[in-house]
């Protein structure tokens, strides 16, 4: 006859499985609780699990904000406004949100701006943004990005690269 499984067992399979999601990759509190729901733990378990990882360093909230702010402006050419959305959603504490965005520096947010611009330019088939029509094409793709608009301005309107001086 099948014995009902031990709670305390149920909470180190869900606690294990926890520790392995996360550290395939940086995870918050929120996620690792919508896992948890996946999973069929019950709000204590959650709470238990939750905490426990916390205290181990699986999750630290900050460092995921600070993870999530590089990867998305870096690599995805996102906006400000657009990170900030979906960390809200993610539940992060402003505190968190902050240290987040404060580890992109303003030199690779300005580069994220301008390659994101490049290759819509590239895909529009386009020199330049001097043409009504492209640049509005170009900012509508660059708002949806989550990039301000007086920042989007400062990038089309300033000059081209210089070349290089002859030597």
């Amino acid at each position: 006859m099948p014995t009902k499984p031990n709670k305390d067992n149920t909470i180190n399979d869900l606690l294990n499985r926890a520790r392995r999601y996360c550290a395939g990759s940086e995870q918050c509190e929120d996620t690792v609780r919508q896992k948890l729901v996946v999973w069929k733990a019950t709000p204590e378990e959650s709470d238990a699990v939750v905490s426990t990882l916390t205290a181990e360093g699986y999750i630290d909230d900050e460092r995921y904000a600070r993870a999530y702010c590089e990867s998305k402006i870096k690599n995805h050419q996102w906006g400000r406004q657009k990170v900030l959305y979906q960390l809200r959603l993610k539940h992060l504490s402003r505190a968190a949100v902050d240290s987040g965005m404060a580890a992109v520096s303003e030199e690779d947010y300005l580069a994220a701006l301008s390659a994101a611009a490049k290759k819509k330019l590239a895909e529009l088939h386009a020199a330049s943004a001097e043409d009504p029509e492209v640049r509005q094409k170009l900012t509508a793709f660059l708002i949806s990005r989550g990039f301000p608009l007086q920042e989007i301005n400062n990038c089309l309107n300033a000059p081209a690269d210089p070349p290089p001086p002859s030597a």
